[in-house]
């Protein structure tokens, strides 16, 4: 047995095993990080690469990953810019208040099969509107059991244009295929006199909401509602508060109509 082992043994110890090397790159989409290259591209504007963000410049050539001859070495420090944090959504500390300026928060409404945006601020630019916010589209009464809901205001839509309300619209944190199909099931979109009905509006990620200090945290409810908004009723002219009201104060669209 000792034999056979032995005999093995020698055997392998006269096997060569031929290891061919990889192909080298001629071209590697990745610069070369020397300080000579660091030295040339900070002269000629560009970026200027530090030899320390290399992590394999500090190992021993043993340990250096097998891949820097085929990928190369890593390339430039990243910018600040793509290590700043995203800017968070506009919020604010307290309650919109009467005389300021509504925030200018994307809003988006389908038309034609076609999703089109808008602002609160674009909306009420040089004319009188009346925009309702509620939490949830298809919300039964009994969630929201205040005097401010949507059907509600398309009953009483024709008096507030008859008021001088150019626009009067409903605003929700849904998409815009709910927003469209809640506002057929209330009938929003019938006729005054010629003019259009109410304006079905989402308000994504409760933009608009936290702007105005009226986001709602629903988060933990099994209705799935998450971050939405209250039900609120604010009056503007030319981008202007001019009279603002909450659910939860009591009041209903009498109060609203009177302050248009």
């Amino acid at each position: 047995m000792a034999a056979s082992v032995n005999n093995m043994a020698a055997a392998f110890s006269t096997l060569r095993i031929a290891v061919h090397p990889a192909p080298a790159i001629t071209a590697s989409p990745y610069p070369q990080t020397t300080t000579a290259f660091s030295s040339t591209a900070a002269s000629s504007g560009g970026l200027t690469i530090s030899v320390s963000w290399n992590p394999h410049s500090s190992l021993p050539r043993s340990r250096r990953s097998s891949l820097l001859s085929v990928y190369g070495p890593p390339g430039p420090r990243p910018t600040s810019s793509l290590l700043r944090a995203p800017a968070p959504l506009q919020r604010r500390r307290g309650v919109i208040a009467i005389g300021e300026g509504l925030p200018c928060s994307t809003l988006s409404y389908l038309e034609d099969d076609t999703v089109r945006t808008t602002s609160s601020a674009e909306l009420s630019r040089g004319r009188k509107i009346v925009i309702l916010g509620v939490p949830a589209a298809f919300a039964p009464h009994r969630w929201f059991p205040g005097k401010l809901s949507a059907e509600e205001l398309v009953k009483r839509a024709g008096e507030m244009k008859r008021r001088g309300a150019s626009v009067v619209a409903c605003v929700s944190v849904n998409d815009v295929f709910v927003m469209r199909a809640w506002g057929e099931r209330i009938g929003a979109f019938t006729a005054w006199n010629g003019s259009a009905g109410v304006m079905m509006l989402s308000d994504p990620e409760a933009g608009m909401a936290r702007a105005m200090g009226l986001a709602a945290d629903f988060t933990g409810g099994v209705e799935g509602f998450g971050l939405r908004s209250e039900t609120y009723c604010v009056v503007a002219d030319d981008g202007i508060v001019k009279a603002f009201f909450r659910e939860k104060n009591g009041v209903g669209f009498d109060h609203v109509i009177k302050a248009i």
